[in-house]
């Protein structure tokens, strides 16, 4: 695999490798954190600070798992974190959200309108969900990535996160057939 011998050619100083690796999964990363703090300006400052994280923290990279999931986990704890200390939620819509992560129907199916309908409902509950939860739901359903990956980059159990999934799902549910 690429990654691994991009990260020992870094281990052994060679800062190409690095470079290699960032333009691999800078844009991967960036889309993670910006669907966090919502801010084009600072998902960039984020995503630097995940980068130099990762690049002071290389050397704990075990294998365990892969190299992708183990940086989705860094930039996860890091836009988190940011989100916890920062006081003033943003009000604006994210539009990579609107236009890339929630993508509409193919572009030969006809359009419905109380289906879209139902969609820019549910879309507007994902968007109001907490950080955590919002997260999760994304990492699942948007980016495909299989439950042991969502529950390694958000630090739970395996069963603990399909459980929350679930809950969420519930909540969400039931608050689509409130309407």
């Amino acid at each position: 695999m690429q990654d691994v011998a991009d990260i020992q050619r870094v281990l052994r100083g060679d800062m190409r490798a690095y470079a290699a690796l960032v333009n691999r999964y800078q844009s991967m990363v960036f889309v993670l954190v910006r669907s966090v703090c919502r801010s084009t300006e600072d998902a960039q400052e984020i995503t630097q600070d995940v980068f130099l994280k990762v690049y002071r923290q290389l050397y704990t990279f075990k294998g365990n798992a892969s190299f992708r999931t183990w940086l989705y986990r860094i930039a996860y704890n890091t836009a988190i974190s940011w989100k916890r200390k920062s006081k003033v939620r943003e009000k604006a819509e994210d539009a990579y959200t609107r236009n890339e992560v929630y993508s509409a129907r193919p572009a030969d199916e006809e359009p419905d309108p109380e289906r879209e309908e139902q969609y820019e409902r549910l879309r507007g509950l994902v968007e109001e969900l907490p950080p955590q939860e919002k997260m999760l739901i994304e990492l699942y359903y948007y980016k495909d990535l299989k439950m042991e990956e969502v529950a390694y980059i958000s630090g739970m159990t395996l069963s603990n996160a399909k459980v929350r999934i679930f809950r969420i799902r519930q909540k969400l549910q039931q608050a689509m057939t409130q309407a």
